[in-house]
C-alpha cells in the first residue's frame, strides 16, 4: 500500500525539510528521506485526530479475544473510530495461510475449512499452521531477510557457510529457540565461518578495502536496526545536529563519540581470512578474540574507507542507549548482553512481527525508532508527534515476550488470534487517513515476490523441483530457498522472482511496491501464461489441463479454480460471466480462465 503523497507532505512544510538533511549521504537517498518525511506527517495527523473536539466514545461490536484488542478496540472506541467487520472465513482462511506459511490454501483445504461449523475453528487452523514445516519455511526466510546472509557476498561467504547459517535458521525457527540466545550466538561467534553457522551473520558485516573500523561500524549499525530497531549508520559519520533534525530526534543528541564506544564492543575480535582454494579466488573468516582492544581513530591513510576521519581515543565500551559498560574483558559477550537484556531488544522485535501482520508497525517504520518520541508521559516538542500509535500495547507485547521466554511463535500466536489481526479488509463508511494508525481495517498488501511465485504454483498444480547446492533434495517451494542467489540453475525462476521485487541482500533492498512492469509481467510473462495452459489433454500436467479431462460439470470447474486460486468461491455473477463468455473448447476457456484469476487483484494482494 502507497503511503501518504509526498507531495502533500511538502505542501505543509516546504522544501526546507530535505535542505536540512545532508544531501550527499549515500545511505539517507531522497527516496528514503521522503518515506520517513511522509511517516512523521501521519504520525501528526493521527495526534491531530486522536484530540480533536467533538469526539464521543462509542462500543465496538467486536469481541474481544486478548489484550491485544482491549488495546486496540478500547482506543478506537475513545476516539470515536467504528472498525471493519471481521473478514470472512474465506478471507481469514488465505490471509493468515500466507502471513504464517507463504502458501495459498489447496482447495481441498479451502472447502474443509469453509465447511466446519466449529466456533473455534480460526484458532485450530493456526494452531495447525503454526505446527507445519510450511511454518518453519515461512520464517527462515522471514529471519533470512532480516539478516541477510547470501552466498553473493564478495568472496567471504560461499555456498558452505550460506547453507550452514540457513540451516542455523531453520533449527531456531522449528525448535522455536529463544531469540535472545540465537541473537547472542550471532555476535559472539568464534571459530570458522565455514563450520560454525552464525559466525556468517559477521562475516556478512565485513567492508571489503575499509579500514577494520568501518567493519565494527557497519556490524554496530546491522546490530542496531536488526535486533534493536534503529539506525546509527548516521552518525558513524557526523554527530546528529544539524543533520537530522527533520528525521530523527533522538538522533540529532548522539555523537559520534557515542557510536565508536558503541563499536569498540567489537574492538577486540579478530577476523583472519582463511583461503579455501591455491588462488584464493574463496576465502572465508576464522573468528577469536584477544585480551585488549580498543576502538581508535588511526587508519591506513592509504584506505581511509568512506567515512569522514576520525578523532580522538582510542576509546573503550559504552552502550549507546544507557551508557553500560562491559562488566568483563569479553568485550563481545558482554555487548550480547547488553543487546539482548535491553527491553529495546523485546520492543524492537515484537513491533517488527506487529509490522509484518499489519503491514504497519506500532512504530513506523519498525526499523527507523525515533527513541526521544516514545513516551506519552514525556511528549516530543511541537511540531513534533509520539512515534508510537499504543504505547500501552507495545509494553505489555514486549512483557509478553519476555515471559514467554523470547519465543516468536508465541507473540504470532497471540497476534492473529487477536481480532485486530481478522478485520476485514474491506470499511464501510468514510475511511480517513488516520485510521491506518488505529489498525482500524486490514491494510492489504502485494504479496512478496515468494509468496507469489509459490501461489502461482499452487494454484495451477505446477510445483518444480529446483536444485540448489548444498540441499540433498529438491526444493519445491521459493519461501525454501536460502538467499537471492538461487536457483541459479534456472534462469527464469530468478528472473520471476527478481522481477517481483526480491533484491539481492546486498546492493539491492527488496522491494514490495507493486509496479506497471510487474503487472505486465504476469500477464504476458512464461511463469504466469505457460502454467495457465491447459495443454497436453492425454496427460495433463497441471491443474486447468486436468480439470479440462475431468468429468465435472462447467459449473463445478469454474468453482474449483475459484477455490484454488483465490480461496473463495464465485459469485454469483462471476460465476454467470464465466460460462456466458466462455470460447473455445474446453481447453481453451479453462487456460483463459486460469490466466484471469492469476492476474486479479485478490491473486496479487493478500486480503
Amino acid at each position: 500500500m502507497q503511503r501518504l503523497a509526498f507531495a502533500s507532505f511538502m505542501a505543509m512544510l516546504g522544501t526546507s525539510v530535505l535542505a536540512a538533511s545532508d544531501p550527499g549521504c549515500p545511505q539517507y537517498p531522497a527516496s528514503a528521506r521522503a518515506e520517513l518525511q511522509t511517516q512523521l506527517q501521519l504520525e501528526r495527523d493521527f495526534a491531530q485526530f486522536a484530540t480533536r473536539a467533538g469526539k464521543k466514545p462509542v462500543r465496538s461490536a467486536v469481541k474481544r479475544n486478548n489484550f491485544v484488542d482491549d488495546q486496540i478496540f478500547g482506543k478506537m472506541e475513545a476516539d470515536d473510530v467504528s472498525p471493519a467487520a471481521l473478514t470472512s472465513d474465506a478471507e481469514f482462511l488465505r490471509r493468515v495461510s500466507i502471513d504464517l506459511t507463504g502458501r495459498i490454501p489447496t482447495p481441498e483445504e479451502a472447502v474443509a475449512f469453509l465447511n466446519d461449523t466449529d466456533a473455534a475453528k480460526r484458532a485450530k487452523l493456526i494452531e495447525r499452521l503454526l505446527g507445519s514445516p510450511a511454518y518453519t519455511d515461512q520464517f527462515t526466510l522471514y529471519f533470512a531477510n532480516k539478516f541477510e546472509v547470501t552466498s553473493a557476498y564478495y568472496s567471504y561467504i560461499g555456498l558452505t557457510g550460506r547453507t550452514l547459517f540457513h540451516k542455523f535458521l531453520r533449527d531456531f525457527v522449528g525448535r522455536d529457540r529463544p531469540f535472545n540466545q540465537v541473537a547472542t550466538e550471532m555476535i559472539t561467534a568464534s571459530g570458522d565461518a565455514d563450520l560454525v553457522a552464525p559466525a556468517n551473520f559477521l562475516s556478512r558485516g565485513w567492508q571489503e578495502g575499509d579500514p577494520m573500523q568501518d567493519t565494527w561500524d557497519t556490524l554496530t549499525d546491522r546490530i542496531t536496526v536488526r535486533m534493536l530497531g534503529f539506525k546509527t549508520e548516521c552518525i558513524s559519520c557526523h554527530n546528529g545536529r544539524a543533520h537530522l533534525e527533520q528525521i530523527n530526534l533522538w538522533l540529532t543528541r548522539r555523537t559520534r563519540e557515542e557510536f565508536w564506544r558503541t563499536s569498540a564492543f567489537f574492538s577486540r575480535m579478530n577476523m583472519t581470512r582463511i583461503s579455501t582454494d591455491a588462488f584464493n579466488q574463496r576465502l572465508r573468516f576464522f573468528y577469536t578474540d584477544r585480551d585488549s582492544g580498543g576502538y581508535s581513530a588511526s587508519v591506513n591513510v592509504n584506505a581511509p574507507g568512506p567515512r569522514p576521519a576520525r578523532s580522538g581515543g582510542p576509546y573503550e565500551p559504552r552502550f549507546i542507549l544507557n551508557g553500560e559498560e562491559p562488566q568483563t574483558g569479553e568485550w563481545r559477550q558482554e555487548f550480547a548482553r547488553i543487546v539482548t537484556s535491553n527491553r529495546q531488544f523485546a520492543k524492537a522485535t515484537v513491533n517488527y512481527l506487529w509490522a509484518y501482520l499489519f503491514n504497519y508497525g506500532l512504530v513506523d517504520p519498525p526499523d527507523a525508532w525515533d527513541l526521544s518520541r516514545l513516551d506519552p508521559q514525556n511528549p516530543p516538542p511541537a511540531p513534533w508527534a509520539l512515534q508510537v500509535t499504543h504505547p500501552e500495547l507495545l509494553e505489555q507485547l514486549a512483557d509478553y515476550f519476555i515471559d514467554n521466554n523470547y519465543s516468536i511463535k508465541s507473540v504470532l500466536r497471540l497476534l492473529v488470534n487477536s481480532n485486530a489481526y481478522q478485520l476485514s479488509s474491506k470499511y464501510e463508511g468514510k475511511w480517513e487517513p488516520a485510521y491506518t494508525r488505529y489498525f482500524a481495517k486490514h491494510i492489504p498488501r502485494r504479496l512478496a515476490a515468494e509468496e507469489l511465485f509459490d501461489a502461482l504454483a499452487i494454484s495451477t498444480q505446477t510445483e518444480t523441483p529446483m536444485f540448489v547446492p548444498g540441499f540433498e533434495e529438491p526444493l519445491l517451494y521459493a519461501n525454501q530457498l536460502p538467499d537471492p542467489t538461487e536457483p541459479r540453475s534456472d534462469s527464469l525462476i530468478l528472473e520471476f522472482l527478481n522481477t517481483f521485487g526480491r533484491g539481492d541482500w546486498w546492493n539491492n533492498r527488496r522491494d514490495p511496491q507493486p509496479t506497471i512492469l510487474q503487472l505486465l509481467y504476469n500477464m504476458n510473462g512464461g511463469q504466469t501464461v505457460l502454467r495457465s495452459f491447459a495443454s497436453n489433454p492425454n496427460s495433463p500436467t497441471n491443474r486447468p489441463g486436468r480439470l479440462a479431462q475431468s468429468r465435472m460439470s462447467d459449473e463445478e470447474v469454474v468453482r474449483e479454480m475459484f477455490l484454488a486460486t483465490l480461496t473463495r468461491y464465485p459469485t454469483d455473477q462471476e460465476l454467470g460471466t464465466v460460462l456466458r463468455m466462455k470460447q473455445g473448447t474446453r481447453l481453451d476457456w479453462i487456460s483463459d480462465l486460469q490466466w484471469a484469476l492469476l492476474n486479479k487483484l485478490d491473486f496479487i494482494f493478500n486480503y
